[in-house]
């Protein structure tokens, strides 16, 4: 057994474990492998063991990398997205997580119309109000909400 496939077997574990504890069916459970860092074999290895959720979090990185990867694996954009990757983000993932303005939610969406495709976002919400880190503020993103869900009717 590989190195990945015993650590992966003990995640696996736990997560089953700690959602029993919390009366939760595991199956529920989504689990994502970081892959930052990581080759395209590694990646191939997951997918090979069972696991096709794939979070990166650098567009030039994803971008030579996903084309290497079984076209199984799903991807999702994890952190802080620049405006100027947007392009490139709308166009190599399903999900894109942490989007803290609503400039990028718009451009994002501009972005997938022109490839013909909807793309998911998450939000990301800065409640400790930390200055070192991205996010909306609380009070901005619930204000947001209308705007927000208006991005992408017009493409619908």
């Amino acid at each position: 057994m590989s190195e990945l496939a015993t650590r992966l077997e003990g995640i696996r574990q736990r997560i089953e474990s700690a959602a029993m504890r919390a009366g939760r069916d595991p199956a529920s459970v989504r689990l994502m492998a970081v892959t930052k860092n990581h080759p395209a074999q590694t990646v191939a290895e997951a997918v090979q063991l069972g696991l096709d959720l794939m979070g990166e979090n650098r567009v030039q990185e994803a971008k030579a990398k996903i084309p290497q990867c079984p076209a199984r694996a799903r991807w999702h954009f994890i952190g802080h997205l620049q405006s100027n990757k947007a392009r490139d983000a709308a166009a190599l993932f399903e999900m894109v997580q942490g989007v803290d303005s609503l400039a990028i939610a718009s451009e994002l969406d501009k972005q997938a119309a022109k490839l013909g495709r909807r793309l998911g976002i998450l939000l990301e919400v800065n409640v400790a109000g930390e200055s070192s880190k991205f996010g909306w503020n609380p009070d901005a993103a619930v204000a947001a909400i209308p705007a927000l869900n208006e991005i992408g009717r017009a493409h619908v």
